[in-house]
C-alpha cells in the first residue's frame, strides 16, 4: 500500500513538471531593445510588425503544398544558406549544411590513410554543438561542363570546319551518353546547428532584430564549419557551405528522389521560370490537356503582339502623312526647346 501510495506520488510530481515546463514554452521575444538590454517603447501606430495582413482566395484548396509541408515538420523559413526551425522555448534555431569532399582512399599509402582516420577522429572528438552526418547518392552530372566544352570548340584556333564538327559530334555523342547511362556517386553533407536567444541581440523595431538574429546565427555556423574545415581539410575531407541554392537542390534531391534524376534543379529554374513544379503522377490525358492550354496561350501572346504592332504601324504612317516625325526621341525634342527657350531668354537681355 505505501509503495502504490509513493508510486502515486511521483507519477503526480512528472506530470505537474511536464507540465510547467510546456506551459513555459513561448515564441521568440521580438521586443525591441537597446544595447543595456532595456525594452524600447514604439508607438503601435508606427509599428509595422502589427499591421494587419491582407490575404486573397485561394485557388487550390484540395491538396497541400510545400509550404504546408514544411510548416509541419517545423520548418520557419530557409534563406541566407540556413534552415530556421521553430523552438517554442524563446529561441531560434538555425541549420547550415556543409558538403565534405571525398578523396580517393586507394591512392593514398598506409601512413596516409591512418593519418586522415586520425584526423577524422580528433574531429568527432572535438564535436561540442549537435552534429549530424548524411550520405546522399546523386546522379554524376556533367552537362555544364560539357556545354560550355561545347561553345568553347566553336573558337579554337588553328582548326578547320571538319575538326570543329567533328569535336562537337563527339561532345553530343557525350551528353546522350550521361543521360542514357546513371552514374551516381556518394555525397557526404555535415549538418551544423546554431541557437540564437534573445540575450544576444538586439534593436530597435523587430526588422532589425530579425537581421541581427540572422546575422548572430550566420556568424556561430561559418564559425563552426571554418573549425571543423581547418582539421578535415588535413585528411583531405575539406568542407564547402551550402548556399541558398545549394540546399534547395539537396532537399529537391531528398524529396524526390526518381524525378530529381531526370529532371535538374537548376533546369527547373532556367527553363521553367519558377513555374509550379509538381512530382505526382498524373494521366497522360491531364498532361496532354496541359501542354494545349499553355500552347494555345503562347498563341494568343503572339497574336496580340503582331496586332498591336500592326496598328503601330499604321499610326506611324499616318503621323508621317500629316508631316509628324515621329522617330525623333523626347530628349532631342526636349533639347531644342530649351536651346530655343535658352536664346530668346539671351535676346531679352541684350
Amino acid at each position: 500500500m505505501i509503495f502504490l501510495i509513493i508510486l502515486g506520488i511521483i507519477a503526480i510530481t512528472i506530470f505537474v513538471i511536464i507540465f510547467l515546463r510546456h506551459n513555459k514554452k513561448k515564441d521568440f521575444d521580438l521586443t525591441p531593445r537597446n544595447s543595456t538590454g532595456e525594452e524600447i517603447n514604439i508607438e503601435n501606430n508606427n509599428n509595422p510588425g502589427i499591421a494587419p495582413v491582407y490575404e486573397g482566395d485561394f485557388a487550390f484548396e484540395d491538396w497541400q503544398t510545400w509550404e504546408d509541408f514544411l510548416q509541419e515538420v517545423g520548418v520557419i523559413d530557409i534563406r541566407n544558406g540556413m534552415i530556421e526551425y521553430e523552438m517554442g522555448n524563446n529561441s531560434r534555431k538555425f541549420i547550415m549544411l556543409a558538403e565534405e569532399k571525398q578523396s580517393n582512399p586507394y591512392l593514398k599509402t598506409d601512413i596516409e590513410l591512418n593519418q586522415s582516420n586520425m584526423l577524422s577522429e580528433i574531429f568527432l572528438n572535438g564535436v561540442i554543438n549537435p552534429l549530424k552526418i548524411t550520405t546522399q547518392s546523386q546522379k554524376v552530372e556533367m552537362t555544364d561542363f560539357l556545354n560550355e566544352l561545347k561553345e568553347h570548340s566553336k573558337y579554337l584556333k588553328g582548326t578547320n570546319d571538319e575538326m570543329k564538327q567533328y569535336a562537337q559530334m563527339v561532345i553530343d555523342d557525350t551528353l546522350k551518353y550521361q543521360r542514357q547511362t546513371g552514374r551516381f556517386e556518394n555525397r557526404t553533407y555535415l549538418q551544423f546547428e546554431a541557437t540564437v536567444t534573445p540575450d544576444e541581440v538586439y534593436g530597435d523595431t523587430p526588422d532589425v532584430l530579425e537581421e541581427q538574429i540572422h546575422e548572430k546565427a550566420l556568424e556561430k555556423l561559418l564559425r563552426q564549419i571554418e573549425r571543423a574545415s581547418s582539421i578535415l581539410k588535413k585528411a583531405d575531407h575539406p568542407l564547402e557551405p551550402l548556399d541558398t541554392f545549394g540546399l534547395l537542390d539537396v532537399l529537391y534531391k531528398t524529396f524526390h528522389r526518381e524525378s530529381s534524376v531526370k529532371m535538374r534543379f537548376e533546369d527547373i529554374i532556367r527553363l521553367q521560370r519558377f513555374s509550379i513544379f509538381t512530382s505526382h503522377q498524373e494521366s497522360d490525358k491531364l498532361f496532354k490537356e496541359v501542354n494545349q492550354r499553355i500552347q494555345i496561350e503562347n498563341q494568343l501572346v503572339a497574336h496580340a503582339r503582331d496586332a498591336m504592332w500592326l496598328q503601330q504601324q499604321i499610326e506611324n504612317k499616318e503621323k508621317l502623312a500629316n508631316g509628324q516625325d515621329y522617330y525623333q526621341s523626347y530628349d532631342d525634342s526636349s533639347d531644342k526647346n530649351n536651346d530655343e527657350l535658352n536664346w530668346k531668354e539671351f535676346e531679352s537681355a541684350d
